[in-house]
């Protein structure tokens, strides 16, 4: 993957310069804040490499998701049913891997044995654990290093939910710190039904989980206490989506955030409107004929209490011989919203050019900058946003896996 838009020596900032791009046919001058790539890793079988090969047998693909946490990356990989943690300098710190199709790392036979009691910073920095995982997926960390991670379970133990027309397949593993296995949480808690595909995994600022999971015709949202304690559960359909001020169209949910300090959560759903409203409305929807709206849903009082609506992005001029038309840009993806209450949001403005927008909790645009993506060198993506606001991600390409970062936690600071 070509490296000219990211800095390759793992530094603690990554600067903001001004550059000169091409977009839509018109050099502007813009803002770019680069990305800083941390370290990356080769493909293959070995414990500091990953498998992101296709399976040979045509099965579907495996998940492999990343998160961060306190300077240190978790990369689940599915393909090669392990999960690797790195310090921000790419060393390997500690792997949890099923020894059915991993080699023993060959640093598992020299880690001193350390007891239970002994303080974290005195506890072995590199350290490799077996367990039998059956399909890896979602990953999430909390503040004192517990690691949630999604599995399957066995057949045997596979639910069948008659009144959604689904099986109940997943778990999320529970391990501590040094990766000790700690039980399993399903919906009702530990050792609790399984659930249904889980879309998301997210630690709040005090350790709670959040499981975010998906149905054929409604979401599912399990919040759980940093014990493993249900405090909330709610489902949600089509017909309970928040009501708005806008008539003539249809929503739909497309993605459920959790805040990170309070039991809300953020719902971002987007507003089709019909094609005679559209016509009607053609200059209010600059183009466009979906809005896209947050709306902050209170588990304490099961009530919409608040909503505010995303940009919308500028439509994109493609010339076909002799005529040149617009073409409606799809709303920005809200990667997350930070523990201070912030939307981050990144909307593709050109062919491996995309917009990052911060948002404050009245909607308010508070910063702006272009990141490059390089979109046609890579096969696959995972951007993931912190607690502090800083994006980040795992991109691979066809040899390499990178992991890069975005300042983008620094730039509220020059607000």
């Amino acid at each position: 993957m070509p490296r000219s838009r990211f800095t390759r020596v793992a530094v603690l900032a990554a600067p903001v310069v001004i550059a000169v791009l091409v977009v839509g046919c018109q050099k502007r001058e813009i803002e770019e804040l680069v990305g800083t790539e941390l370290f990356s890793l080769s493909m293959g079988k070995l414990d500091n490499q990953i498998d992101m090969f296709p399976a040979a047998n045509g099965s579907a693909e495996k998940k492999t998701s990343v998160c961060m946490r306190d300077g240190w990356f978790y990369i689940a990989n599915g393909a090669a049913s392990k999960v690797m943690v790195f310090s921000s300098y790419g060393d390997l710190i500690s792997l949890l891997y099923d020894a059915r199709t991993n080699p023993r790392p060959l640093f598992a036979d020299s880690q001193p044995e350390m007891p239970a009691t002994a303080p974290r910073d005195q506890v072995s920095t590199r350290t490799a654990v077996a367990y039998p995982f059956l399909d890896l997926g979602e990953i999430a960390v909390a503040s004192d290093k517990t690691l949630y991670v999604e599995d399957s379970v066995p057949e045997a133990k596979i639910v069948k939910d008659s009144d959604h027309g689904v099986l109940l397949t997943r778990v999320v593993l529970r391990f501590d710190r040094r990766g000790k296995f700690a039980g399993y949480l399903g919906q009702e808690g530990l050792g609790g039904t399984p659930f249904p595909y889980i879309m998301a995994l997210h630690v709040t600022t005090s350790n709670q989980l959040v499981v975010v999971a998906r149905l054929p015709q409604s979401w599912e949202v399990f919040w759980y206490s940093s014990e493993g304690t249900l405090l909330y559960r709610v489902e949600i359909d089509g017909a309970h989506l928040p009501a708005t001020e806008l008539k003539g169209v249809t929503p739909s949910l497309v993605k459920i955030v959790p805040d990170l300090r309070n039991p809300f959560l953020y719902l971002v759903v987007y507003l089709y409107r019909e094609a005679a409203e559209d016509q009607s409305h053609s200059s209010a929807a600059q183009g466009s004929s979906v809005v896209a709206r947050v709306f902050r849903l209170n588990l304490r009082t099961r009530q919409y209490d608040s909503s505010i609506e995303l940009p919308r992005n500028p439509p994109r001029k493609e010339t076909s011989g002799l005529t040149t038309q617009e073409i409606p840009s799809p709303p920005s993806d809200l990667i997350g919203v930070s523990a201070s209450g912030y939307y981050y949001l990144l909307g593709f403005a050109d062919s491996n050019l995309y917009s990052l927008q911060i948002l404050d909790p009245a909607g308010r645009v508070r910063a702006q900058r272009y990141i490059v993506i390089e979109d046609s060198e890579l096969t696959f993506r995972d951007l993931r946003l912190s607690q502090t606001g800083l994006v980040y991600g795992l991109l691979v390409d066809q040899t390499t896996a990178h992991v890069i970062w975005w300042r983008s936690d620094l730039l509220l600071r020059r607000d």
